[in-house]
């Protein structure tokens, strides 16, 4: 991300990291030193907002590595706590599990009827 990007000013490359990395826009800009005008404007830039896009996604990705990564471990103390002794604990956990299931199952079939609309011819 430190790279030197054509068509960026040194301004607009310092400041995409330090808006991304805010909670909101005007948090970000303000600590940036950089109008919230002057930021939207940059955004009709195609090269800042494709750059600005590029980092942001970089930054999803690396969260959802994390959360894949810990999934594993959040499956073991799922099971784990099936053979807690309290019966309100095993119920709420037997729950999650079956909730987070039927989740997946609905995106599974969300997925396989798209590729098929897809793949249709139209």
């Amino acid at each position: 991300m430190t790279e030197k990007k054509e068509g960026l000013t040194n301004l607009q490359q310092k400041a995409i990291p330090i808006i991304l990395a805010s909670k909101t826009i005007t948090e970000g800009v303000k600590k940036a030193s950089v109008k919230r005008e002057t930021f939207y404007l940059w955004l009709k830039n195609p090269e800042f907002k494709a750059e600005f896009i590029r980092q942001r996604q970089e930054i999803i990705d690396l969260a959802l590595h994390e959360l894949k990564t810990s999934a594993s471990e959040a499956v073991t103390v799922l099971r784990e706590l099936l053979k807690a002794e309290g019966e309100g604990v095993r119920l709420r956990t037997a729950q999650a599990i079956l909730e987070n299931v039927l989740k997946s199952i609905e995106i599974e079939n969300l997925v396989r009827r798209i590729e098929e609309l897809e793949r249709s011819p139209r």
